[in-house]
């Protein structure tokens, strides 16, 4: 069997890599670690945080960042917008990102109307009407615009009700990106809107294609309900489609103590499935690790590591054999 390729499309990919990445990837049982072991590696490491302090200075003295430091809401607000061309729109976003994240300013009871109302132009910037399809440098500009709006700890209930109306109503092919914007928005936000909720679920309960629903909920920063979502992924586990089990099964052991379901009942199933299929093994292999169930299984992971043709889950099944005894 061969691994098994998944195209993860819209609303998956924005953010992917940043929001997700790490999740997705932290099982793996080498962790390689680097460090600054020789005078060329920490005149590199000096050389980055001379440029870091230097584009914190830069953005900080631009007019956006006085805009910001100054709390300006109504300069800030003038900024940006439909009227303004694509690249004014990305450097706004792009610079008011980096000083949030570096400043991240505090808020006064009396900043709260005006910093709701910057708030709203913003989401209402992310829902506007455009002539053509939001696609390349117009898709950036309102990516980053959704990352300004998830910096702030609360949005307006009117805000969110708003971004919620559009993905509900945004259904023409030229608002596709827009949409999946706008919908990667709704399902980061804490408490997760119901709304967003309901757009994990289409995901999760999918027959085409469950695992995007998986990589949604990896995403999410409503702990509480990214608990609830991970048990109905559990309890609906046989129902997903064989060539989907094994990477959605990894992403729950992962998460086992969430789990109110027994996974090390798949465990069977997933020996019996991993052979020459890299997605099963290395699923096979996190269960029996993360679930400290390798004696019980020692024969398929001895299996693994003598037959497999993947270097890693060889390796991770090596792994595993040493720390629970050696091979045999």
């Amino acid at each position: 069997m061969k691994k098994t390729n998944v195209l993860v499309s819209g609303i998956v990919l924005i953010g992917l890599a940043v929001a997700a990445g790490y999740l997705l990837r932290k099982d793996r049982a080498v962790v390689k670690t680097t460090g600054v072991t020789h005078e060329g590696g920490i005149e590199v490491l000096k050389a980055a945080q001379l440029n870091a302090g230097m584009a914190l200075k830069t953005h900080l003295d631009s007019p956006v960042g006085k805009a910001w430091k100054a709390k300006d809401f109504v300069q800030l607000r003038s900024m940006f917008g439909l009227n303004k061309n694509v690249q004014d729109n990305i450097s706004f976003f792009q610079a008011s990102i980096y000083i949030l994240d570096v400043t991240k300013p505090e808020w006064k009871p009396e900043d709260k109307q005006s910093l709701q109302g910057l708030q709203v132009a913003i989401a209402e910037y992310m829902m506007g009407k455009r002539e053509k399809p939001v696609l390349g440098p117009e898709a950036q500009a309102l990516s980053y615009a959704s990352k300004v709006l998830l910096k702030f700890s609360s949005l307006p209930e009117e805000t969110i009700n708003a971004l919620s109306h559009f993905y509900g109503v945004a259904t023409a092919e030229g608002q596709r990106n827009q949409r999946d914007i706008v919908g990667e928005t709704l399902l980061r936000l804490n408490p997760l809107p119901e709304k967003g909720r309901k757009i994990v679920r289409d995901k999760i309960t999918s027959k085409q294609d469950p695992y995007q629903g998986v990589v949604l909920i990896a995403q999410m920063r409503d702990a509480k309900a990214a608990a609830e979502l991970w048990n109905e992924v559990a309890k609906n586990f046989k129902s997903y489609p064989q060539q989907y089990r094994a990477m959605i099964f990894k992403q729950l052991v992962i998460r086992h103590q969430l789990i109110k379901e027994d996974l090390s009942s798949h465990l069977e199933s997933l020996a019996k499935n991993s052979y020459d299929s890299e997605n099963a093994e290395d699923a096979f292999l996190v269960g029996v690790r993360e679930l400290n169930v390798v004696d019980k299984y020692r024969s398929d992971v001895q299996r693994i590591a003598n037959q497999s043709r993947y270097p890693e889950t060889k390796s991770m099944a090596l792994s595993l054999l040493t720390i629970s005894g050696g091979a045999k």
